[in-house]
């Protein structure tokens, strides 16, 4: 066996994604080669024969559905894994029937998963590349054997000497033949057969010469092929067919056979081998399994599903009836498996699996798609859109329950919700409608689930397809949006009870050059679900230290300027050192900096968020809550906190005038807040009357359109110039 590592090529333009891919698979003695792109990754594939691709899907000049078709049509027993951002059904479809063996979307949180990906695949190669140099080998033997025999035969017309000779050599190939050799009458009568059929059959020499050996192929449309094969050619080569034996068992059997023509006396008589290949098929199956069922739950994979939900929309079409699918996802299943570990995340899943397919009908199919994703699609709803409808609505309600019952998983008490998304097919409306505009649908309907509040039930409907189209143009313009410039930085005045600026936050802007300014409210949750947020708030935080060096060479200050973070940014082990790796490359004061985060963001692994604060705190940066009060607000956690400033949000500003809750909520928290020592900003002050009412409950800072709407650069630092404070109420 060889001792060389196996080499694994990485296809992808983000140089951050290959480093990583290749770090981490070194860890585990694998060889990385790496490639900038399709056509450099195909040049590579050529040169350095790869065991393994790991390939992207959207790269310039060669995309990545154009690279797994050449690597596909030049060796298709490689295996090939897709790593790729986009999160679209349709392309991980597309990218399945051009080849690729797995999909995975990036970015991949847990490397674990990629490495099970990739020995997965690997095995699977194994298997394939075993069963064909087993077949191989079959028929070498089977045509070494055949000719040694030939051989024999054709040696009985010499000389009476020669006849005993090769009688003698004949007899010790036949005896010790591990296939079985026959010599069969046209007729089925048995005229010769080895010894070694007592090792497939159980039956002696003696109990089957003679016999007609129709007997032992119990299905009479083998025995008619075989001889139609026989009669057409003169020869039959690997005829697969089925052999009863002594005790009734059907063992499977591969054929090689010549039909001998009557010759004189002689008659017409069939020679050849047969052969047990059992552990063959056995393979076979095994390899069939790995192709069209998932290694974890044994559901049906991506590609099986594909299949009978074709069959599924045929049959709808041709009997007018209607199917239905639905999509599942597993509500904060990635907070379990992040806390709890794989091992527990993936018997969850085997649970899951086990509900969902406990009460379902023959003709419906479960499917896994990867991940925490289910597909249920259901034949045959009824004849009405209606009636499919509240069928299927009232089938989704049913998996809702059940799925949301405790689960006891390796001593771990667990409850896990779905976001359900149902898709009623065929549609009336668009009569070209495919398998993957149905996957894309309930996808769909599924993310509105999500949208509203998860653990519920969504229909599609258009409009959520123009939203998700919508969505996927946002993720695809994102991509390129730093490189292209068109992102730009705007900054909120920050204000004591004078007027004064005292601060700043800073805003992310983004004007898209054909749709003008998106709103953050759009672009912010896609990076924030694609990753694309990592890259975007080191930008910001980059550009925010830059700017407060540039203000302080101008001999310009501010006490502090807030820098919003990210949950994903601010989860990553990397994050301090990118802070400190910033703060020495622009020069900037960490004091002067601040990083506000959310509610929600400090409370989930809340040891990990202390430690990482108290780091934060050590260098001199100053650290917010925002939007405080539409969380969790727990005074538990609040206390623990090396907090300086908390932010309270305009929602609760917003109505202090006409909402006397929201007036108290706003008194308690700005009591709190000077119990616990911390500052109070408060956000969306836009009237007189909210800022009297927050200054005479000693809120120390403002932030609003009463003083200002954030503006530019140049303009802050003009504002700053001037050293002036801003409007306040006319006192009286």
């Amino acid at each position: 066996m060889s001792d060389s590592p196996i080499r694994i090529l990485t296809i992808d333009d983000e140089e951050n994604i290959r480093t990583s891919f290749r770090l981490y698979l070194e860890d585990f003695d694998y060889e990385v080669i790496e490639a900038v792109d399709g056509r450099e990754g195909l040049e590579l594939f050529e040169s350095m024969q790869p065991d393994l691709v790991l390939c992207d899907l959207r790269m310039p000049e060669v995309d990545g559905l154009e690279v797994l078709s050449k690597i596909r049509e030049q060796s298709p027993d490689t295996p090939i894994i897709v790593a790729s951002g986009t999160g679209v059904i349709g392309d991980a479809i597309e990218a399945v029937r051009r080849g690729a063996w797995n999909y995975l979307l990036k970015p991949i949180q847990n490397l674990s998963t990629l490495q099970y990906a990739i020995e997965q695949a690997l095995e699977r190669a194994r298997l394939i590349k075993e069963n064909r140099a087993y077949q191989l080998r079959l028929e070498d033997e089977v045509i070494s054997r055949t000719e040694d025999l030939q051989q024999a035969m054709n040696d009985l017309n010499k000389t009476h000497q020669q006849i005993k000779q090769s009688e003698a050599r004949y007899r010790s190939i036949y005896e010790n033949l591990q296939d079985v050799y026959f010599e069969i009458l046209t007729g089925g009568k048995i005229r010769e057969i080895s010894p070694s059929i007592s090792h497939i059959s159980n039956y002696s020499c003696d109990e089957l010469i003679g016999k007609s050996v129709w007997k032992f192929y119990p299905r009479r449309e083998d025995r008619e092929q075989l001889l139609d094969e026989l009669n057409a050619h003169g020869f039959a080569t690997d005829y697969e067919l089925h052999l009863r034996d002594k005790g009734g068992k059907i063992i499977p059997c591969s054929v090689n056979a010549r039909l001998l023509p009557a010759d004189g006396a002689q008659p017409a008589v069939i020679c050849g081998t047969l052969r047990d290949i059992s552990e063959r098929k056995l393979a076979e199956t095994h390899i069939e399994r790995l192709a069209y069922y998932d290694a974890l739950t044994d559901l049906p994979n991506r590609r099986l599903l594909t299949d009978r939900l074709e069959r599924d929309l045929a049959r709808a079409r041709r009997h007018n009836h209607f199917g239905a699918m639905l999509f599942l996802d597993l509500d904060r299943f990635k907070n379990i498996n992040d806390s709890l570990g794989h091992h527990v995340g993936d018997a969850l899943l085997q649970e899951v699996a086990k509900r969902l397919t406990s009460d379902l009908r023959l003709e419906d199919t479960v499917s896994r798609l990867g991940g925490d994703e289910f597909i249920m699609l259901l034949a045959d709803m009824g004849d009405e859109a209606s009636t499919a409808a509240s069928r299927t609505q009232a089938k989704a309600e049913q998996v809702q329950v059940n799925l949301s019952r405790p689960y006891k998983v390796l001593g771990h008490d667990l409850h896990i919700t779905p976001s359900i998304g149902a898709a009623i097919f065929p549609s009336d409306d668009d009569p070209d409608e495919d398998s993957n505009d149905i996957l894309r649908h309930a996808d769909t309907a599924m993310y509105r689930a999500k949208d509203d509040g998860r653990d519920a039930i969504r229909f599609f409907l258009p409009s959520m397809q123009a939203a998700a189209d919508q969505r996927l143009g946002i993720e695809k313009d994102l991509r390129f949006a730093l490189e292209r410039n068109e992102m730009t930085l705007f900054y909120q005045p920050q204000v004591n009870s004078e007027g004064r600026i005292i601060g700043a936050e800073t805003l992310l802007r983004w004007c898209h050059p054909e749709k003008g300014y998106i709103s953050p409210a759009k672009f912010i949750p896609v990076a924030e679900a694609t990753g694309q947020i990592l890259p975007i708030g080191l930008w910001v935080l980059e550009m925010s230290c830059r700017q407060l060096k540039q203000w302080c060479d101008l001999g310009l200050s501010v006490d502090h300027l807030a820098v919003n973070v990210s949950p994903r940014q601010f989860r990553q082990p990397s994050f301090i050192n990118q802070v400190h790796e910033v703060l020495e490359q622009t020069g900037a004061d960490a004091l002067q900096l601040g990083l506000e985060l959310t509610e929600g963001m400090v409370i989930d692994n809340i040891s990990d968020t202390i430690d990482k604060m108290q780091a934060l705190k050590q260098i001199g940066i100053k650290l917010s809550i925002d939007d405080f009060g539409t969380g969790y607000s727990s005074l538990a956690y609040l206390k623990r906190l090396p907090l300086d400033i908390i932010k309270i949000d305009q929602s609760f500003v917003r109505d202090i005038q006409t909402d006397e809750n929201d007036a108290a909520i706003v008194e308690t928290i700005i009591s709190m807040a000077h119990h616990l020592d911390l500052k109070v900003i408060a956000e969306g002050v836009e009237t007189e009357f909210e800022f009297d009412f927050l200054n005479q409950r000693k809120c120390a800072c403002f932030q609003g359109y009463y003083f200002s709407r954030p503006i530019s650069a140049s303009e802050f630092t003009s504002m700053l110039k001037a050293d002036r404070s801003l409007p306040l109420p006319k006192q009286e």
